[in-house]
This record gives structure tokens, sequence and C-alpha cells, in this order.
């Protein structure tokens, strides 16, 4: 039987000063624990003391002394201020810190609030132990080209650094580019990924709010299933979030296939994708797997009741969600599912509850 592991670690900069406040508790069973205290910026010095430990204090006198796969282990579930400021205390602990964020949300936005809104917009049914949102300087917010441009940059670089630990990622921007496109498809142990480019409660002197309406057809997301030595991508995406993408029926088919344990599936204001979306879906291998479908605010002319159809070939489905396409009749769509789906959870098109109200007036109101 293997014995329980128990990890803490917290790290405070004192200010003024090159030292970090590093506390760390470590417990294997009931035969260890751990706690180092003050760490250096410029050379890692360590206090420790021991308890109820039958290991000697001349094999344990540092951190450095602890295998690197434990440390990466304790410093994995810090926050991400204290686990970047970890990372500054010597290149060994960079390189751990930069092995250590396998779960990442990471938005860049032109100010302060513009982030704000978007974590609260962001799916509350995914949780993330490293959430970043970085605020761009006003130099790079004069246009919303120049935005976009420095927006993928950071994503780039930073997606780049963790290529090999990351697992779940979610990026918010308003446009992606093809460097960064390449970067994301890179991550070869990448479990989940979701990509926010809509934000429409973002307000930007040079930004139209039509801008938010439209989701214009891209070859960047070519780069989510095909490499330049043919290689595929990605190959273990179990879920995958897009929102108001430009990716089309072919692109995301070809992600899907490459994919073939995806049972996530989530499509919010994709505008160009049609009703060959839903048949393809409904006769692929996927349609076994399947367990989340959220095809949101979709109003396209071919989005309409003949999907339904196709929705009955999705036999695992738990979660529905049709919200926002208003060529879809809900009490139709509630129909079918007390009758035929009985999928638990579900979205309806609209208020469904209300579409039969007759609105009084009263004549002699004036």
């Amino acid at each position: 039987m293997s014995k329980s592991r128990q990890f803490g670690l917290s790290l405070d900069p004192v200010e003024g000063t090159n030292t970090l406040h590093a506390t760390t508790y470590v417990t294997v069973g009931d035969s260890l624990t751990i706690v180092l205290v003050h760490v250096q910026h410029s050379s890692p010095v360590f206090s420790s003391r021991f308890h109820n430990s039958p290991v000697s204090n001349d094999n344990m006198s540092s951190l450095a002394s602890l295998p690197p796969e434990l440390i990466r282990e304790v410093v994995s579930y810090l926050p991400i201020a204290s686990l970047l400021a970890f990372g500054l205390t010597s290149k060994e602990y960079y390189a751990i810190q930069c092995c250590s964020i396998s779960t990442l949300r990471l938005g860049v936005f032109p100010s302060r609030l513009a982030g704000m809104i978007s974590l609260m917009e962001a799916a509350a049914d995914i949780s993330y132990i490293h959430s970043v949102q970085t605020v761009l300087p006003k130099s790079q917010t004069r246009s919303k080209d120049v935005v976009i441009r420095s927006q993928n940059v950071v994503i780039q670089n930073v997606v780049d650094r963790h290529r090999q630990t990351l697992r779940d990622l979610e990026i918010a921007l308003w446009d992606l580019k093809k460097p960064s496109a390449y970067s994301v498809s890179r991550l070869v142990n990448l479990r989940r990924l979701s990509i926010r480019l809509d934000h429409p409660h973002t307000r930007h002197a040079k930004v139209d709010q039509k801008f938010w309406e439209i989701s214009p057809v891209s070859t960047v997301w070519n780069s989510f299933f095909a490499k330049p030595d043919g290689k595929k991508v990605f190959g273990r995406l179990q879920s995958l979030n897009l929102e108001r993408a430009g990716i089309t029926d072919f692109q995301l088919q070809q992600v899907l296939k490459n994919n073939p344990m995806i049972s996530d599936l989530r499509l919010r204001k994709c505008l160009a994708l049609t009703h060959e979306t839903f048949e393809h879906l409904a006769r692929d291998e996927i349609n076994k797997r399947l367990e989340t479908l959220h095809f949101t605010w979709h109003g396209g002319d071919e989005i309409d009741d003949a999907i339904l159809d196709y929705i009955e070939k999705l036999p695992n489905l738990k979660s529905l969600s049709l919200h926002g396409c208003r060529n879809i009749n809900g009490n139709l769509v509630k129909k079918f599912n007390n009758e035929r789906w009985h999928i638990p959870d579900i979205g309806l098109p609209q208020d469904v509850e209300n579409t039969e109200k007759v609105l009084e007036i009263d004549p002699q109101y004036k």
C-alpha cells in the first residue's frame, strides 16, 4: 500500500531585500515532515528543521537535497505569483517552475476591467490552478491591430515556455494569429483546450462593436490538424471549447478525427459552421463518446430544426445547449427531449415558457 503524501508551500518576498520567506511542508505517511525557511534570490540558503524523521540532518540540509520530482510536485500547488517568485531564486528552480505549470488560464487584455469581465465569463465548470490576467501597457493598446499583435506575442511566449507540461489550457484574446496558433498546436500533452475570442463587453475607442458579431473564416485553424511533417496535431484532446472562432466544418472535422477521445465539445458563436458539423457528429465514431455538446449563439439559416434528427444519434449526451440559436424551435427541442432524447441537462434555444404568453394592455392607461 502506497503512503499518502501531503504538500504545502508558501513564498513571501521581503520588501526591500532579495529574500523570500519560504515555508514548505512535506509529509510522507507519518514518517517525515520538513520545514524549510529563508530563501535568498542570489544564492539559496535554507534553514531546515525535522520532526519525527528517521532521515539525518546531513542528508536533508536544504531544499536542493530533495528529488526534483518531489520539488516539482510541491510547487505545482502554489498560486501563480508564488510559483513565479520561486523560479526567480535560481536557474535550477526556474527550470522546475517552468515544468510545474500543467493547467493555465491566460488572458491578455488592454485594460484590467476587460480582464475581470472575461474571467467572470469564463467556463464556470473548468477550474485552473494557475490563472493569469495580463494587462498590456498603454503603448500596445492604441489600435485594434496593435492589441491583437501584442496579445499573440504574449500567448506565444508563455505557451512555448511550458510546451512540454501543459495539459489544460485556456487562452482569452481578441483574435488568434498563425504564430501563436502554431505554438498551441505543439502542446503534445494537451487534454483540454479553450480558445476564447468573444468579448462583446469590451469597450475600446478603436473597436466597433460589430467586430464581436462576426467570426471570419481563417486558415489559422489549419494549424490544429495539419503539421508540415504530416504528423497529427494534439491527439489526446478530451475537451475542446471555441468561442467566435472562424473554423469551418472541414477544419473542425479534421480536429475531431485526430482527437478521437473528445467527449466535451463547446462551440460558441462559430458562425462558419453549418449542419454538416452535426451530420459528422452523428455518423462519426465520436457519437459514442460525446457527453457534452454546447452549440450556442449561432443565428445562421442552416442551423435550424433539421439538426435535431442528428442529435438523436448521439446516445450518450448528458449535456446539450442550443442557447442563442434563433432558428431552432425551442418548443420542439423540449418535446424531443421529453419523448426521445432524455438528456439530463439541456439548454433551450429560447425561453420556451414565455413564447405563448399574451401581453395584456389596460385600455384605460394613459
